[in-house]
């Protein structure tokens, strides 16, 4: 995942108001939370989160339903910070936003603590569920999910894309005016596909092949950015290869602009809650299992306009229920293969992505 989410909804701010509430507090006046036998625990939970991804009064929600109990978001910075912070429990985190490249790094660490009873996770689609990561549904709990497709302008493209290959093979065409997500992940895991590879791949052959492909596609962009959906919303760009949230974005704003599941499949990312064990475990399980209650679910989706995990819940906007970029047919959900943790190997994958850059 990358920072420039927050810019992301930024823009979503400016197309129509939405009030985000973060709760207010230091870090270190957190108080354990006490539980009283049959009573909910009390306490400060501390939330390491993207800034404003939630309702808009969710914070506020959970505390007015729990007297007693309040939340305290921490920004979220990196895959890396995350992980140190659950290392040295800086800010004392109790539950953190994650996916599954940072899931095992933490499941590694032996910091996770179960679930435990968490009802709500039955409105979660089994889409969703049972992931390679935690199989059991024991610490991961999903809340949304995303993935990278092509946008286009259907009064400025010709020959439509359907195809990654297509994509790669239309750039000389509209050389100057192609963009491409800022996301590395992203970016050289759908190329892989295209190739016919995992989109975790470290096979050094298989590198080297993507390389190529990058190398070629870089004379022909106009930008790499984490906003190409709205370059394109705008017309400076014609095609570009983004992420489905920002694509929303560019749809709505402009009714020309089309998004492309690739017939190749596609990779993206499934991010989920987890608790960090400590001593608020119990004020985590009694979070999370509201943030999934369907009312409250659906003001978080209708908030963030992201593809999300509760296909049943009517209290979903209709027109992001109507959307198949943020509500996706079953069989391309069904082609999606999630960013995965590459461990060491990711320093080869970070070879090739400089080499696209110093290009």
């Amino acid at each position: 995942m990358q920072v420039s989410r927050r810019t992301l909804l930024a823009w979503a701010a400016a197309a129509g108001p939405a009030a985000w509430l973060v709760a207010c507090g230091d870090d270190d006046d957190a108080a354990p939370a006490t539980t009283a036998p049959g009573a909910a625990p009390t306490g400060t939970l501390n939330l390491l989160n993207f800034a404003g991804w939630a309702g808009p009064t969710t914070y506020a929600d959970f505390a007015a339903a729990y007297p007693g109990a309040s939340v305290n978001e921490i920004a979220w910075v990196s895959n890396d910070d995350t992980v140190t912070k659950a290392r040295g429990r800086a800010g004392d985190i109790d539950v953190a936003l994650v996916d599954g490249t940072t899931f095992p790094r933490l499941a590694a660490l032996g910091v996770l603590a179960p679930l435990g009873n968490v009802p709500n996770m039955v409105h979660v689609d089994s889409r969703y569920r049972a992931n390679d990561w935690d199989p059991g549904d024991e610490f991961f709990a999903p809340t949304d999910h995303g993935r990278t497709g092509i946008v286009y302008r259907r009064d400025l493209v010709a020959t439509p894309p359907t195809s990654w290959a297509d994509f790669v093979s239309l750039a000389p065409e509209y050389s100057g005016k192609v963009a491409m997500l800022d996301y590395q992940r992203s970016v050289m895991g759908n190329l892989l596909v295209m190739l016919g590879h995992p989109g975790s791949s470290t096979d050094a052959a298989h590198l080297a092949e993507l390389q190529d492909v990058l190398l070629g596609l870089k004379p022909h962009l106009l930008a790499v950015s984490g906003e190409v959906g709205k370059a394109v919303a705008t017309g400076d760009a014609v095609m570009a290869m983004c992420d489905a949230y920002d694509a929303q974005l560019a749809l709505t704003s402009n009714p020309d602009v089309v998004f492309v599941d690739p017939s190749e499949g596609q990779v993206g990312y499934l991010e989920g809650l987890v608790i960090l064990d400590g001593p608020r475990n119990d004020l985590g399980r009694t979070f999370i299992d509201f943030f999934l209650a369907p009312a409250n679910y659906a003001a978080f989706i209708n908030n963030v306009a992201s593809p999300y995990v509760q296909p049943d819940n009517a209290g979903i906007d209709a027109a992001l229920r109507q959307s198949p970029v943020i509500n996706p047919p079953a069989e391309v959900v069904g082609r999606l293969s999630y960013h995965e943790f590459l461990g060491e190997a990711q320093a080869q994958w970070d070879a090739v992505w400089d080499a696209f850059g110093a290009a």
